[in-house]
C-alpha cells in the first residue's frame, strides 16, 4: 500500500517558524502580527517573534508599524529574487 501525501497542515507542523512565515508571505500580501499568529498556531508567540526579527534583520521581510499595529510582508528585493509576484 502506498502512503498518501501528507496534508498541508502536517507539512506546516514539520516546518520551521521562518519557513512558515515565508510560505505565508509568498503571495506578496501584508499581514498583521496578529494574523500571522492566527495562521501559524503550531508555533508559540515567542518562536514567531524570533523568526520575524531574524527575517527582518536579514532583509527578507519588512516589519512596519502603523499606529498601534505591526505589519509584516516580504521585501521587494526578496520577492524579485525568488520570482514571487509583488502586489505593491
Amino acid at each position: 500500500m502506498i502512503p498518501s501525501a501528507p496534508s498541508q497542515n502536517v507539512t506546516h507542523l514539520l516546518s520551521t517558524p521562518e519557513s512558515r512565515l515565508l510560505d505565508l508571505l509568498r503571495d506578496g500580501e501584508s499581514y498583521t502580527v496578529e494574523q500571522v499568529m492566527e495562521e501559524a498556531p503550531e508555533f508559540s508567540w515567542a518562536q514567531l517573534f524570533v523568526a520575524m526579527d531574524s527575517l527582518s534583520r536579514s532583509g527578507m521581510v519588512e516589519l512596519r508599524r502603523e499606529g498601534f499595529r505591526y505589519w509584516l510582508r516580504k521585501t521587494e528585493l526578496w520577492s524579485t529574487l525568488n520570482g514571487s509576484p509583488s502586489h505593491r
